[in-house]
């Protein structure tokens, strides 16, 4: 039996998706995180390691993998992920953008914009066969809307207003979280945290203002503002007759209503226009929709 294989690497984990050449989905096995700038050598095993058990339960008729990876694109290691899992595999492969591949998978084929907000954040834009990017640099200097940056930006909150022995419902919530009676005392334990670990932080800081905390909402709306801008300067690129579609993507997009709604109204105000659709599912479908022929072989 012949396959075909579409791999959605990101920060937390890997998934990996066998579909026939109808496009039917065969098996999905799931791995550790692929996100390559993280750790390149381990998230070059997990998503190895996905392929492997596929073929370990469908056999090795394999007609080409494409691999959506996290952090590829801050690397630049396209060719080299590529030959690897060619070579690895004794099939075609190509190695893109998680982005990328969340954009075949959310648009179908089709022209407009992908979001993904998850650990990390990128835009997305296609338009006839071009694409482009805004954001996408990783926790460092970019990542803004994610799970990282909000909770980076709660954990500042928080700190803020201890030094200057300020009331702020985020002190609480860190501190009971980590189990210390002082703000400072987060610190060491936070640093001693993984990058998807901290990103875990959102989580609390968005059922703290679904709660109604000021505090914890002004966080969310701050990051979904930097998000929204970055939509804004993608379909600022796009050339007359701009494509409107926006296709959401990425645990925070996707559970966080109070920050989607702001992502949306903000943009709105610029582009009444837009058309926002949640995609939900594995982006690994994305390669069904992938219709380049620029594989590697090996």
């Amino acid at each position: 039996m012949y396959y075909q294989i579409g791999i959605d690497a990101g920060g937390t984990h890997t998934t990996a998706i066998a579909y026939d050449l109808t496009g039917q989905e065969l098996l999905r096995v799931e791995t550790g995180q692929g996100n390559i700038n993280a750790d390149f050598d381990g998230g070059m095993a997990n998503i190895k390691e996905a392929v492997r058990q596929i073929q370990a339960k469908l056999g090795s008729n394999c007609e080409r993998i494409l691999a959506g990876i996290a952090g590829i694109s801050v690397t630049g290691q396209y060719k080299e992920v590529s030959e690897t899992l060619a070579s690895a595999f004794n099939t075609k492969a190509k190695a893109i953008t998680d982005s990328l591949l969340a954009l075949y998978k959310g648009l179908e084929g089709e022209d407009g914009i992908i979001v993904i907000a998850g650990t990390g954040s990128v835009v997305n834009g296609l338009q006839n066969g071009k694409i482009l990017t805004v954001g996408g640099y990783g926790h460092l200097l970019g990542d803004e809307g994610s799970g990282y940056a909000i909770s980076i930006a709660g954990l500042k909150s928080a700190l803020h207003s201890w030094d200057k022995r300020e009331k702020n419902d985020l002190i609480d919530l860190f501190t009971k979280h980590f189990e210390v009676s002082e703000m400072n005392d987060c610190n060491q334990k936070v640093y001693r945290l993984e990058r998807p670990e901290i990103a875990g932080l959102a989580r609390l800081i968005a059922e703290l203002a679904d709660n109604g905390s000021e505090d914890a909402q002004n966080v969310i709306f701050s990051q979904a503002d930097l998000l929204a801008d970055d939509i804004i300067m993608g379909l600022d690129r796009f050339a007359d007759p701009k494509p409107m579609a926006i296709a959401l993507t990425g645990s925070v997009l996707t559970n966080n209503k109070m920050l989607r709604t702001r992502v949306e109204d903000k943009v709105h105000a610029k582009y009444p226009n837009a058309k926002f659709v949640i995609s939900s599912g594995s982006n690994a479908s994305g390669i069904l929709f992938d219709k380049n022929d620029d594989y590697y072989t090996a």
